[in-house]
């Protein structure tokens, strides 16, 4: 189960009828626990030289039949490049897919999970580049290009919660992280976190 904390804090104003109280600062922080959520993960991999042709770095999927439900909380992507890069590189994107295959089905064991007693994920990471039938893209973010071996590396957060609610993977769907051409002098750093229930 995810633990979320509920404070109330800074000003607060109480009307009773007979006059206004007002508190400043910290009125109490209680630890909930969300008792839908089975479990929050994160899964981090190694660095992972470029491509020149297209190419699914990773996958994210619900498995079929799973009977759980995949909240995507977001992406982090750094590259460095370690030669001459091209203006011409593709950025990396993320899209929503479904019937994603093949590839190397990473283990369950190299996922961090978000406290040490939650069961392990429903969530199948794949990388290596798997197969996949691709739906609209839901991100995009920049390759690091240049002329200088080393070029300042970035970490891009891809968020994928808005006021509507989380990016939602059902059963059957899945998220694949995708450059559709790249540079075998690019290094790209991939991570995602997800959260089930």
């Amino acid at each position: 189960m995810a633990e979320n904390r509920v404070g109330v804090d800074g000003l607060v104003n109480i009307t009773d009828g007979a006059g206004a109280l007002t508190i400043d600062g910290m009125v109490a922080s209680y630890p909930t626990v969300n008792p839908a959520f089975i479990g929050g993960y994160v899964w981090s991999g190694a660095q992972t030289a470029g491509l020149l042709a297209a190419n699914n770095y990773l996958a994210l999927t619900n498995p079929t039949g799973s009977g759980k439900t995949i909240l995507i909380a977001g992406v982090f992507i750094s590259s460095v490049i370690v030669a001459d890069i091209g203006i011409t590189i593709a950025p990396l994107r993320g899209y929503l897919a479904t019937g994603v295959s093949g590839g190397t089905l990473e283990s369950s064991s190299g996922v961090g999970k978000i406290r040490s007693t939650m069961p392990d994920p429903v969530g199948q990471i794949r990388t290596g580049n798997p197969t996949a039938t691709l739906g609209a893209a839901w991100f995009n973010s920049p390759a690091l290009i240049g002329a200088s071996k080393g070029s300042s590396p970035f970490v891009h957060q891809v968020p994928a919660t808005i006021a509507a609610g989380s990016l939602t993977l059902l059963p059957g769907e899945s998220t694949v992280l995708r450059t559709e051409a790249g540079d075998v002098d690019q290094r790209w750093n991939i991570s995602i976190a997800w959260s089930e229930l």
